[in-house]
C-alpha cells in the first residue's frame, strides 16, 4: 500500500508542514519569492523524498524517531551546508531519527531521500552491515565517489518514478518496492566502499564546529522568543557570553548570513505569518509590535525580503 503526497510553498511555514512526521523549520534568508516543491511516497516500512526550493534557507530539521534517513543532493550550491561541513553533490548523508540537524542552503537546493524503518534495517541487514551502518550514522555525512552517488542518485530518480506510475496502474507497485531495495542496497555499497577506505574527509565534526554550531542554535532560540522586543547585538551577545566578532563568525560559517540579518529574517517570518492568520490587521500596529521604527520601513525592509507589500501578502493568504 502506497501513498503519495505532494506540495507546492510559497512560505517557509507551509514548506515546515510540508513532510509529514518530521519536525521542520526554515528561515527564509535569500530574496524573493520561495518557490519550493515536495514530494513524499510513504510505504510500509520506508519512505521516498524529493525536494526542492529556489532559495537562500536555512532549514532545521529532526527526522522520525526509528527511522534511518539517506540523504543525496540532486542540485546544489558551492557554499551549502550541513550542521556547518561542505554539502556537496557527493555528500551522502546518513541520519538517524530523533536527531536535530541543520541544512543551509546557499541558493537553490533539490534533494533526494530514501527513510527506512530501523525494525526492517534490522530484519535486512547482516552484523557487518549493521555494523558499517552504526559507523556511518556516528560520522552523519560521507563523501562517496562521483560512480557510487551518480549510480544511488538514479536508483532514487527511478523509484519516485515507478512509484508515481503505480499510482495510476496498481500492478507496477511490486516493481517500485524491488526498485526502492535497489536504492538501498547500492547505499549500503557506497556506505561500505566508504567506510573501508583510508582517509576520508567525512570524520565526525571537530568539537571547535560543534560548538560554533550550537552557539548559532543558542543565539536563535533567544531571538524567537525575542520577536517583540528585539534584542541589540550586545544584549545577544551577554546572554551568550561571547563576543561580537565570534557571533558574527559562527552566524557566516554556519548560516552564511549575520546574526542581523537572520535576526531580521525572523522577524519578518513572523510578521508575515501573523499578517496570514489576520490579513485586516494593521500594517503599523504589526511593525510596532515587532520592534520597527516605523511602518514604511517595515515595508521596505518586507518587499525587501519577499518581494511583495506586506498589504498583498496578507490577502494573497
Amino acid at each position: 500500500m502506497t501513498g503519495i503526497a505532494r506540495h507546492q510553498a510559497s512560505d517557509s511555514d507551509e514548506l515546515a508542514g510540508a513532510l509529514a512526521g518530521w519536525s521542520q523549520d526554515y528561515t527564509q534568508l535569500g530574496r524573493g519569492r520561495l518557490h519550493a516543491e515536495l514530494v513524499h511516497i510513504q510505504l510500509a516500512g520506508a519512505s521516498l523524498i524529493y525536494e526542492h526550493s529556489n532559495l537562500h534557507l536555512h532549514e532545521n530539521m529532526t527526522p522520525p524517531t526509528g527511522q534511518v534517513v539517506f540523504g543525496l543532493p540532486l542540485q546544489v550550491g558551492d557554499d551549502s551546508l550541513f550542521n556547518g561541513g561542505a554539502l556537496r553533490h557527493d555528500t551522502l548523508l546518513v541520519l538517524e531519527g530523533g536527531r536535530e540537524m541543520e541544512i543551509c542552503a546557499s541558493g537553490e537546493i533539490g534533494m533526494l531521500g530514501l527513510t527506512v524503518d530501523r525494525e526492517l534495517l534490522a530484519r535486512l541487514l547482516g552484523a557487518e552491515e549493521q555494523e558499517r551502518l552504526e559507523q556511518a550514522l556516528g560520522r552523519s555525512r560521507l563523501d562517496i565517489s562521483p560512480l557510487a552517488a551518480q549510480g544511488l542518485r538514479q536508483d532514487l530518480c527511478a523509484s519516485i518514478g515507478a512509484f508515481e506510475r503505480a499510482e495510476c496502474d496498481p500492478r507496477s507497485a511490486e516493481q517500485s518496492v524491488r526498485t526502492v531495495m535497489s536504492a538501498l542496497d547500492y547505499t549500503l555499497q557506497g556506505l561500505d566502499e566508504v567506510l573501508r577506505g583510508p582517509g576520508h574527509s567525512g570524520a565526525t565534526l571537530p568539537r571547535s564546529l560543534e560548538q560554533r554550531r550550537r552557539l548559532v542554535l543558542a543565539a536563535v532560540e533567544i531571538m524567537q522568543a525575542n520577536l517583540d522586543l528585539p534584542l541589540s547585538m550586545l544584549e545577544l551577545c551577554q546572554a551568550l557570553n561571547t563576543s561580537h566578532r565570534t557571533l558574527q563568525y559562527c552566524f557566516r560559517q554556519i548560516a552564511q548570513a549575520t546574526p542581523q540579518q537572520f535576526f531580521l529574517s525572523l522577524r519578518l517570518a513572523e510578521a508575515r505569518r501573523r499578517l496570514k492568520q489576520d490579513p485586516q490587521q494593521s500594517i503599523t500596529t504589526l511593525a510596532l509590535d515587532l520592534g520597527f521604527a516605523s511602518s514604511s520601513h517595515f515595508s521596505s525592509l518586507f518587499k525587501r525580503l519577499y518581494g511583495e507589500q506586506p498589504s498583498l501578502a496578507g490577502r494573497r493568504s
